[in-house]
């Protein structure tokens, strides 16, 4: 018989230098209440999904060494299906999310909330060592997609939350796991009747491995926003749109300047 209250997912890539001390915290914080980690690995050349096998003898640990479909989301929702709890958390394996915090979580969860996220912006939270610009970057993005989803958070670009596995399966059917826009894909097709909860933490500066954070991630993030926001074919024409104006104001600015006659050999 199942009694594993909640399943841990840590989707994780080049992360051996890490998983150790993330599942060791992370079983310390929830001690006595039932649950396990689910290591949801993109098969790491640095072997992560080896050295969270070996961590099984000594902690609740199932790991999943994924070799096709890789990406964030993907390797969260085969966590999910994996998981036996019937509250389900996301979290990273880098050290940076607070697991001190996953009891309180799990109880705002178990009083009724669909989803719980944990926050860098609410009381009790904030972040460590991050210079202004960074920490504008990062309220400006949340405040886009707030803006922009039908649910509000004042966190939206966690990657760190709860939600009731009830709620997640009637959330399931509407979502598209592709890239790394789980949390927000969540929040917009969440039941009407199930409500967001946040739990502030502080966000710690990552000690070993390198930041996943790209480009080619914000693009993707950003990209994703726009789709849930207007679906696909209405923001691939507005990308469309602003597109041809960009590329007729450079035209203009340039014919003004004098360059794009030159260059074409118009003149």
């Amino acid at each position: 018989m199942n009694n594993i209250e909640i399943s841990v997912i840590l989707p994780t890539y080049n992360e051996a230098g890490n998983i150790a001390l993330a599942v060791s915290r992370i079983s310390s914080a929830l001690g006595q209440i039932p649950h396990e980690i689910i290591v949801a690995d993109d098969d790491s050349p640095d072997l992560t999904w080896q050295k969270a096998q070996e961590l099984a003898p000594k902690y609740p640990v199932k790991v999943l060494r994924r070799q096709t479909d890789r990406g964030l989301y993907p390797a969260v929702m085969d966590g999910f299906a994996a998981a036996s709890g019937q509250y389900l958390a996301v979290m990273d394996a880098d050290l940076q999310h607070d697991e001190k915090i996953l009891p309180e979580m799990l109880k705002h969860t178990k009083e009724g909330a669909g989803l719980v996220i944990g926050s860098r912006y609410v009381p009790g939270g904030g972040v460590e060592n991050w210079n202004k610009f960074r920490l504008f970057i990062s309220r400006t993005a949340n405040c886009l997609a707030g803006f922009m989803l039908k649910r509000r958070a004042s966190d939206i670009m966690s990657g760190f939350f709860v939600i009731e596995r009830g709620v997640f399966e009637k959330t399931k059917p509407a979502l598209r796991p592709k890239g790394f826009k789980i949390l927000m894909d969540i929040l917009q097709n969440l039941p009407a009747d199930a409500t967001v909860g946040e739990v502030g933490y502080i966000f710690r500066p990552r000690t070993a491995g390198e930041s996943k954070i790209s480009f080619k991630v914000a693009w993707q993030a950003a990209m994703g926003l726009g789709e849930l926001s207007f679906g696909r074919r209405m923001f691939a024409a507005l990308l469309f749109a602003a597109a041809i104006v960009c590329i007729s104001l450079a035209y203009l600015l340039l014919t003004k300047l004098g360059l794009c006659t030159r260059c074409c050999g118009l003149n």
